[in-house]
């Protein structure tokens, strides 16, 4: 699989759960729905951050998807290799489910340090020409600093925040 060649590619960067205000179901059938009108122009990469909420919920529908448009990839990006330790057992469970389906995994660090979240971001922004979101405008966090980093890289950003 060829992920250099970022004119196939899409990332996604979103709230976790706490700070998502729609139902669940309506994200992730957004997301379904946005994944497959994206495949339709050509993208065949749909990288995920793996974190709790969001990220997670759009690896799902990727996977979902994956059995119609069994061309399509999912990597799943890790920042370091216990990040779903925390997690509660519902997550941790879709999380492991989401790394069996996964067509390529990137474990960006052994250990947590300070700033991997950071890196694991930048990684999401510097191989995608699409930026999909789940991002409600507040000027803080990781999804704020992830939309401000590919603005900068003129990627093009599709925010399903309603």
């Amino acid at each position: 699989m060829e992920t250099t060649d970022i004119s196939k590619n899409v990332s996604f960067t979103g709230h976790r759960s706490g700070r998502i205000s729609q139902p669940l179901s309506w994200l992730y059938a957004d997301m379904v729905s946005e994944i497959k009108r994206l495949y339709s122009l050509g993208y065949r990469n749909f990288f995920s951050g793996m974190a709790e909420g969001g990220d997670l919920i759009f690896a799902k529908a990727v996977a979902a998807v994956k059995k119609e448009y069994t061309d399509m990839k999912l990597i799943a990006v890790i920042p370091f290799r216990n990040q779903s330790g925390y997690y509660t057992m519902k997550y941790k469970t879709l999380y492991q489910q989401i790394l069996r389906e996964a067509d390529k995994t990137v474990v960006l660090s052994e250990s947590y340090y300070k700033g991997c979240f950071h890196r694991r971001n930048d990684y999401l922004t510097d191989y995608a020409e699409v930026i999909l979101a789940y991002w409600d405008k507040r000027p803080y966090g990781g999804t704020y600093y992830t939309i401000g980093k590919a603005q900068m890289l003129n990627r093009t950003i599709i925010n399903l925040y309603k």
